[in-house]
Order: structure tokens, then C-alpha cells, then sequence
């Protein structure tokens, strides 16, 4: 009986040491992962990044994520402010918490404005000890605002969006969410935006950086108040994929409607689809990590420098800058679709532009503040589209006779020369 009490004894302080143990690896773990993410956001040139009211603990931890950013010296500073609670499991740590932002100085909460005091933007999340898989949902709280200086007012139903990472080696990120049906009204007039459903994957590993991006709103409705019928728009969606390796950039857009009527009447449905390839993948790489640099150093937004001061820094990175032109990138429509029954179109239309990289990398800015380089420059340019069965009126611009059969238009760009069905502009 007493050597049972002993091993008894021994197997609990054995596993108690055990579960406080994998506990303790909990807390550093989350605790390292912290300090590498604040590290992180803090090297770009665009986010200040920092952590405080820390308090780590073994089974909880907490503290507070605060971000600025670079938003230029005349709208102020503006932060975001996230303070946090960790639990410390043996297999899994959860955290949880709410997203502040403030703005100027002294820092206002601007959310805290427009939703409400009680509420907040809040966030909840876990993430296994053992294999580094997350998923972290943030929650949009229901509120109604009111502009006090327009009168429009919104009213929010709420919305959740999830952001999940399998905690394989590379670092990929699915996103999924949804925006529950929300109003916006002024008087009378009325915006009334159905649901809205947003879905994504980012990959960012050295040399495979990928972006994939889809959102789409079920219905979208006008009221103007005045006893018209309203417009009403549908399926209307927006997609776009992002391929980023060493030897390209490559970028799809895809935009459509199904429909937008008013009353029984069809007034218009439509897609694009877009596209940019052919940017040299390195050099972008390297334009984009030193153009960071040179921001970062300089301490405000490209868009704050002077011209003289933005000429500068891109003639210390105009070798990335063109050497990613020299293969020669093109822009492809790859497609252009408009219909309307009122008005009589049923468009469709495709093209390209590309720019000749050829002796590229020989190019400096300097020259590209020449009238003479700039010439040169737009030389480079060709391109082609075809747009069939063009409105009447777009037609009659074109000189295309209202009462033609052959309603297409074909534009030409041969450097600085614009054509249209053989003709030149200018």
C-alpha cells in the first residue's frame, strides 16, 4: 500500500511537472512570436510598431499591440491600438481583445466616436502549441452613427471576418468574412447595401509572393427620395490574384455586375477583366526593398516629398526601376463586356499596351526630365484595342456614320500618335 502512495504520488508530481512545463513552453513560445510580429511591423517604412503593459505569465499573459502610421505630418498621427489577453494552454493558446484607433494629438478614439461607448471591435483567436496553426475571428459590432454636420446616418448590422494559417513553413493566410446587410440614410434618400462576402489567400515566402482577393455584394440599392423608382444593382463582384517570383510579376482583375435596373426596366450589365505581366520579378523585389528604405530614412510618404526630393530618390533606385521595365510589360484587356436594353449596347471589346524594354536599363531619370527622353520614352509605346457594336454616341465621336452597319472601333497607340480606325487624333 505505501509503495502504491509513493508511485501514485510520484506519476502526479511527474505529470504536474510535465503540464506545467508544456504550459511554461506555451507562454515563451507566445511570448517569441510576439516580440518577432512587433519586430516585423516595425521594420517597414510605413508602421512604427511597439508593445507595452506587458505582464507574461505562465497560464495568462498581456499587454497592449500599438501601431502608428506614417499617414504625413498634416493629417496627424493614427494609431492602432490593440490591447490583449492570453491564456497559456499545454496544446493550444488562446488570446483575445478589442482594436482601438485613435487619431491626432491628443489621440481621440475614433471608433469609439462612431460605434459607441460599450462597444468595440473585438477579436478572438488560438493557436496550436505544437504545429503553429491559428485562426483568429474579429467581430464588427451592430451600431448606428449619425454625421452631425450632414445628417447622413448608418446603420450597421455587424460582420465577422476569420484569418486562419495552417501552420505549415510557408506563410499563407486564408481570410473569409461577411458584412451583414447595412443602411445609409440622408432624408429622404437611401443607400441600402446587402450582404457582403469577402474571401482571400496570402502566401508571402521569399521569392513566391502570391495574393489572391474576391468580394462580392449580393444586391446594392439607390433610393433618391423623390418617388422614382430605385436603382438596384446585383451579383456584383470584384476579383483579383496577385503572382509576385523572381522572374515576374503578374496581376488579373476581374469586375461585373449582372444587372442594375430600375423598376422592370434593365439599364446595364458588364464585366472587365484586366491584366499586367512581365515585369522583370526580381527587380521588383529590389525597387520595392529600397524604395522602403530610402522612406523609411526619410521619414514621410513618397507623395509629401517635395518634386525635387522625389526626383532624387528615384534616381537611387531608378537600376531596379528599370531593369523591372526591360522585359518589355504589357496591360491586356482581356476582355470588355457592356449591355443595356434603354440604351441600346451591346458592347464587347479586347487589347494590349506594351512598352518596348529594349536598352532599357540604359535609361536614367535624369533623361526622363527631358522633353527629348520623354519623347523617347512614350516612342515605346504600342498597342491595339478592339471595341464592336459601340454606342451610337461613342460611334458619332469616333466618325463612324449613325447610320453605319459596322459600329466597330479600333484604337491604335504608336508612341506619342493615337489612332482611331486608321485615323489620327493627334
Amino acid at each position: 500500500m505505501g509503495k502504491g502512495l509513493v508511485t501514485a504520488a510520484a506519476v502526479v508530481v511527474i505529470g504536474a511537472a510535465g503540464y506545467v512545463g508544456g504550459v511554461a513552453y506555451s507562454s515563451q513560445r507566445f511570448e517569441d512570436e510576439m516580440a518577432r510580429m512587433v519586430a516585423e511591423l516595425d521594420s517597414s517604412a510605413d508602421i512604427k510598431a511597439s508593445r507595452d503593459d506587458v505582464q507574461s505569465g505562465w497560464f495568462d499573459s498581456s499587454g497592449r499591440l500599438k501601431m502608428e502610421l506614417a499617414t504625413g505630418e498634416q493629417q496627424g498621427p493614427v494609431r492602432v491600438v490593440l490591447p490583449y489577453e492570453a491564456g497559456h494552454g499545454l496544446l493550444s493558446t488562446s488570446m483575445k481583445g478589442n482594436i482601438k484607433l485613435q487619431y491626432g494629438t491628443p489621440a481621440r478614439d475614433v471608433l469609439s466616436e462612431v460605434i459607441g461607448d460599450g462597444k468595440a471591435i473585438a477579436f478572438d483567436g488560438s493557436v496550436d502549441n505544437f504545429s503553429g496553426a491559428s485562426d483568429t475571428t474579429v467581430t464588427l459590432p451592430v451600431f448606428e452613427w449619425q454625421d452631425p454636420e450632414s445628417g447622413t446616418r448608418f446603420n450597421f448590422k455587424g460582420g465577422e471576418l476569420t484569418a486562419s494559417h495552417d501552420g505549415g513553413d510557408t506563410p499563407e493566410i486564408t481570410v473569409d468574412g461577411e458584412v451583414s446587410p447595412f443602411e445609409i440614410t440622408n432624408g429622404d434618400e437611401k443607400i441600402s447595401v446587402g450582404t457582403l462576402s469577402l474571401n482571400g489567400l496570402y502566401r508571402g515566402a521569399d521569392n513566391d509572393f502570391r495574393q489572391d482577393d474576391k468580394i462580392e455584394l449580393d444586391t446594392l440599392t439607390i433610393d433618391n427620395g423623390m418617388g422614382q423608382p430605385p436603382v438596384v444593382a446585383t451579383d456584383i463582384s470584384y476579383s483579383g490574384e496577385t503572382r509576385l517570383d523572381p522572374t515576374e510579376l503578374r496581376y488579373l482583375m476581374k469586375l461585373a455586375v449582372q444587372d442594375v435596373s430600375a423598376g422592370d426596366q434593365q439599364m446595364a450589365s458588364g464585366s472587365l477583366a484586366l491584366s499586367i505581366d512581365r515585369l522583370q520579378g526580381a527587380a521588383v523585389y529590389d525597387f520595392i526593398t529600397q524604395l522602403q528604405g530610402l522612406l523609411e530614412e526619410a521619414g514621410k510618404p513618397f507623395e509629401e516629398l517635395t518634386e525635387d526630393q522625389q526626383v532624387a530618390m528615384l534616381e537611387k533606385v531608378e537600376a531596379p526601376l528599370f531593369t523591372m521595365l526591360s522585359t518589355s510589360p504589357r496591360l491586356t484587356l482581356e476582355s470588355l463586356k457592356a449591355r443595356s436594353e434603354v440604351f441600346g449596347v451591346d458592347m464587347q471589346g479586347e487589347g494590349q499596351l506594351i512598352l518596348d524594354g529594349a536598352g532599357m536599363t540604359d535609361l536614367s531619370i535624369a533623361e526622363l526630365q527631358t522633353i527629348e527622353g520623354q519623347r523617347a520614352f512614350l516612342d515605346r509605346m504600342s498597342g491595339r484595342f478592339e471595341f464592336r457594336n459601340v454606342p451610337p454616341m461613342l460611334a458619332m465621336m469616333a466618325g463612324i456614320p449613325p447610320d453605319s452597319a459596322d459600329k466597330n472601333l479600333v484604337l491604335t497607340i504608336d508612341g506619342d500618335a493615337l489612332l482611331v480606325n486608321g485615323k489620327p487624333i493627334y
